[in-house]
């Protein structure tokens, strides 16, 4: 894979981007589909009543056309700690080349690539759920238990939620060792550095946030289901080696990823991606094309097709189109 800039896209962004669009952009950028929206798309479930746009199917063809044309899957959770722990180092990274190359060479089977996935979801995921369930229930007993539940108020009720969660982060890293001792993990690979840290840290973090939310709105937080936000949280988690995320949503991924790396880029869609992130130097004039407005789009294509043979096309054989 090239050294270029490399960015992650989130289910939000997934979704709401068009096929054929999202297809384009990752022709001419380094994405990375994390494993989490491989799953997501998997365990959809259509609603009542069905929406076509969750139908589980379309969505893993859709995820499947993505990487076929130029988009990397991401590894799994228990595939990242095993290679971290294995190598007592940081991964190198993040990109599960050998699942790329088989998504790359295969055709969706709809029933045994679903299953295949959702069985992998428990193992892949549920130990995390579980342990920041864990976390913020004992977080907030231990508030009641020192009676610091009107101070914990008063304290989350200051700034913002990016703000909020920069103070949750840096509660975390200074707990780091107890934390590591309690999970009976301390090997060279947990460094701050390394990705098993960083998902737990984020995990943590966001569980002090819900411990913050249970303070407010009493027991009845209990029955929150969480999963939904552990896959959120693994796909800030990629900016560890990520330049830049593409997020759509505002109650989690984009706040979590600003503040936990601050250093890096946040998108609201593709269409915000600057050009720096583009794979080659030279923009492609079906790039530009795809920016106009539909009005002049079909004349613009209609002119370029009739530069094909002129002498004019070898001016511009450089450009990608």
């Amino acid at each position: 894979m090239q050294t270029n800039k490399l960015l992650i896209l989130d289910k939000s962004a997934f979704h709401g981007t068009e096929p054929s669009k999202l297809v384009r952009f990752v022709k001419c950028h380094h994405v990375i589909l994390p494993h989490a929206l491989c799953v997501e798309c998997a365990i959809s479930q259509k609603g009542n009543p069905p929406k076509e746009s969750k139908d589980p199917k379309r969505l893993m063809q859709k995820f499947l056309d993505v990487v076929k044309n130029g988009a990397y899957a991401g590894k799994s959770p228990s595939k990242i700690v095993e290679e971290e722990r294995s190598r007592n180092a940081t991964i190198e990274s993040l990109v599960d080349m050998e699942e790329t190359q088989i998504m790359r060479e295969s055709m969706l089977d709809e029933k045994s690539d679903l299953e295949k996935v959702r069985k992998e979801y428990d193992k892949a995921f549920k130990s995390i759920i579980d342990c920041v369930h864990w976390w913020a229930d004992k977080y907030y007993k231990n508030l009641v238990m020192k009676q610091l539940e009107k101070d914990f108020r008063e304290e989350a009720n200051e700034g913002d939620l990016v703000g909020r969660l920069k103070k949750w982060l840096q509660a975390v890293d200074g707990m780091k060792d107890d934390i590591e001792n309690f999970f009976g993990n301390k090997s060279n690979a947990v460094s701050k550095n390394g990705w098993e840290w960083q998902m737990r840290k984020l995990s943590l973090a966001w569980g002090i946030e819900l411990a913050s939310k249970r303070n407010k709105s009493g027991p009845s937080f209990e029955n929150y289901d969480i999963s939904n936000d552990i896959f959120d949280i693994f796909y800030v988690s990629h900016l560890l080696q990520a330049d830049g995320l593409i997020a759509g949503d505002k109650k989690l991924v984009r706040p979590l990823a600003m503040a936990a790396f601050p250093e890096k880029d946040v998108f609201g869609s593709i269409n915000d991606v600057p050009y720096r992130y583009c794979k080659g130097k030279v923009k492609g004039v079906w790039w530009y094309i795809s920016k106009v407005s539909a009005r002049f789009r079909t004349l613009l294509q209609a002119g370029f097709g009739r530069l094909r043979g002129s002498a004019f096309v070898g001016k511009i054989k450089g450009v990608r189109y």
